[in-house]
Order: C-alpha cells, then structure tokens, then sequence
C-alpha cells in the first residue's frame, strides 16, 4: 500500500485538476457520465464485439493479441476501462491507473495510431448509443472525458518522441559543427577476378561523447528540415575526395535529385572535380526514382560531369518508375540492380527472371552492372552463373574505413 500511495503522490503532483481544468470538465460532467453507468454496461458485450472487430483488421492487433490467454485478458482490461470512463469520481487514483496504461503501451510498443483508431471508434459507438437513447446532453461530457483519456494514453509516447527529437537535434548540430562524419568505402568485386575494383563512399554520423558509428539513414527527413543536409552532404564530398586522393582507384558517390537541383551544390561539386588528379575515376551514382522529378536535370548533370571525365551510374536500378527512353538517353557506364531484387534471388524465382532482363539489357547499352546486398553464398553463387559484371554485399566486405587502401 505504501508503494501505492507513493506512485498516486507522483500522479498529484503532475496536477490531475488542472488536466480536467483545461479540458472544462466540471462536476456536473462527472455527474452526467455516472447517470448512464447502467447504460452502458448493458452496451457492453456489443460494444466488446465490434470493437475486436474492427481492431483485428490492424495487423499490429493481429501479432499482439495473438493467443486466447492474451486476448482473455486484453478483454477484461478494456471492459474494466470503459466502465470506468462512467465511475464518476476522476481523482488521483483514476488518473495514476491511465498512467499505469499508458507506461504498458509504450513498453510493449503499442503504435500511438492504434490508440486513436481504437478511440475514434469507441468514441462513435457511444455517441450512437446516446443518441438512440436521447441522452443528448451526456454527450459533450463523453467527449471530454475521451479526450483526457487520449491525452494521458498518448502523452508518454509525446514524452519520449520529444526527447529522442531533441537528441537527434543536437547530435546532428554537432556533426556538422565537428565534421563528425566519416566516408566509410564498401568495396565492390569484380565478378571475374574476384577482387575489389571500385568502393562506394557511404556516409556515416559519429556521436562525439561515445564514438559510436551511425548510419545516416535514420536522419535524412531531420537532417532536411533542420537545414543542415547540405552542409553534411558538402562534408561527405570533402572526406570521400580526402580519402581517395592520390589513389588511382575508382569510387563512387551517391547523389539524390535534391543534391543535383541545387545549384551551388553542383557548382562545389565541379570545384572538386576540378581540382582532383583523377577524375576518371569518379562515379556519381543517382537514384532511378530521381528521375522522375525532372530528367532534363540528371541528364544536363550527367552531361556536365562527363565532360569532366566522370561516369555515371543508376542506383538502385528496378525500384522506380523511370521510362527505358530515359534510360537509354543516358546511357550510363553502370547500372546497379537493387537490392529487393538481389535479396532473394536464389529462392524467387521472379527476381531472377527479372534480374536477367536487367543483365541483358545492360549489355545492350553497353552498361556494366553491379548486384548490390549479396549477403550470402546462395545469392553469391546465382549471381555469378548470371554473369552479373560487379557484385556488392556484407558477403564480400562491410563498410568501413578507408585506412586499408
């Protein structure tokens, strides 16, 4: 009991009245939502039974709820819930068990959209039932009092996406303000004499207190709105030039639609072409769905790199919608089939028919192609017998840095 009173003392200080205060909820509120207690508790079972209807066709509901013991239980807390939305006495001790819910939610993972789908449609169930039975004036209580429940369900995921969301705000400041990143290299075989030919620069963030290495996957929509994309993507470009000079060894650099767009970006990029001993051996590879934005851009920046020495090859070719003509005016020096259609080639008997088109097709335009995510034998060995020109995976080496060249 002392551990109780000590966790509905947190609940007080969080100030459960000024929740009902800013929601307007009054005495008479509670005292209209008790007298229907009785109401609806004879909607009870009905309500149970539409709403696991309609909550299974959430596949999330599917793999939570997945054994009669869960689903037994499942029943009894949400019965035990509704109920208590029409008690009539919202205190400390009502308030600490919406706490004591929401904590559950967050530590099994509950999707914050989930609870406002299972709200919007106890929330409609209800008011048909008021309606039907002419308790009009229950109504605007039932919504206050849903909405304070929401508010409380929902607020420890507000919490913990606001705190991540500022750590990722800092974090990603001081990469850019440390040039913590790092151009690891991930090397790609030439199927033919089983060695590496070429590296692909891939970005990596470092957390500056742990030194842990991350992906920058994960930041890119931040990393955007935060206005601090390009800077990074200016730091990428100086560290893969830094670690590849005086290399005689191609590498290649991704670069989205948005990098190419943007004038001053591309002017930087041909700077450094410029300035560097071997321009032949730079690849900037560009994302086929790019292309659909608005080709005259990747082909004028094709055009000009070209001119420079570069080559171009298209990333992740089969994942978009680009049209062969375009493919065709490009003519790219490579063509890197992506990595859903590489995955399981061994055992999808479409992926491979799929992939062989590819090959077959780029020997036609005199493109070299490159598999990407070989990540193990089976992959490995299907891809040889095709004749695929370059392979790319964890199978044959992870990213890393560019100290072994």
């Amino acid at each position: 009991m002392q551990l109780e009173h000590k966790k509905i003392n947190t609940i007080n200080e969080q100030n459960y009245k000024s929740i009902l205060k800013n929601y307007n909820f009054l005495a008479q509120d509670a005292v209209h939502l008790e007298s229907v207690q009785a109401l609806v508790i004879k909607y009870e079972e009905e309500l149970l039974d539409g709403f696991y209807e309609f909550i299974f066709k959430f596949d999330y509901a599917k793999s939570f709820l997945h054994n009669q013991e869960i689903l037994t239980r499942h029943k009894k807390g949400i019965a035990s819930w509704y109920k208590a939305l029409f008690c009539g006495k919202y205190d400390e001790l009502y308030f600490f068990k919406l706490n004591q819910i929401s904590e559950i939610h967050v530590q099994i993972g509950l999707p914050a959209h989930y609870v406002n789908a299972a709200f919007s449609y106890i929330r409609g169930f209800l008011k048909k039932i008021f309606l039907k039975e002419q308790y009009l004036d229950v109504i605007s209580s039932l919504d206050k009092i849903l909405d304070i429940n929401l508010d409380i369900l929902t607020i420890s995921y507000r919490q913990e996406e606001q705190t991540k969301l500022i750590d990722e705000v800092l974090f990603l400041k001081g990469v850019v303000e440390n040039k913590n990143i790092e151009a690891f290299a991930q090397g790609i075989y030439n199927t033919k004499t089983s060695k590496v030919e070429k590296y692909e620069s891939l970005m990596r963030l470092v957390d500056v207190n742990t030194k842990e290495v991350r992906s920058v996957f994960a930041y890119l929509a931040l990393s955007k709105k935060l206005k601090l994309y390009e800077s990074m993507m200016r730091i990428m470009v100086d560290k893969t030039f830094e670690n590849f000079k005086n290399k005689d060894v191609d590498f290649s650099l991704n670069l989205s639609y948005e990098d190419i767009s943007n004038e001053s970006f591309v002017e930087f990029i041909y700077e450094k072409i410029n300035s560097y001993d071997f321009s032949s051996n730079i690849i900037f590879e560009i994302l086929e769905t790019d292309f659909i934005e608005d080709f005259s851009i990747v082909e004028e920046f094709a055009k000009n790199v070209r001119k420079r020495g570069c080559k171009i090859a298209i990333d992740d070719f089969g994942s978009g919608f680009s049209s062969m003509e375009n493919i065709m005016k490009l003519k790219p020096e490579f063509i890197k089939i992506d990595a859903s259609l590489i995955k399981n080639i061994h055992i999808n008997s479409d992926s491979l028919t799929i992939v062989k088109s590819i090959i077959t097709m780029a020997k036609q335009l005199n493109s070299k192609t490159v598999a990407e995510y070989v990540h193990n034998k089976e992959v490995f060995d299907v891809l040889n017998s095709l004749e695929v020109d370059y392979m790319q995976g964890f199978y044959l080496s992870k990213p890393m840095k560019v100290d072994f060249l």
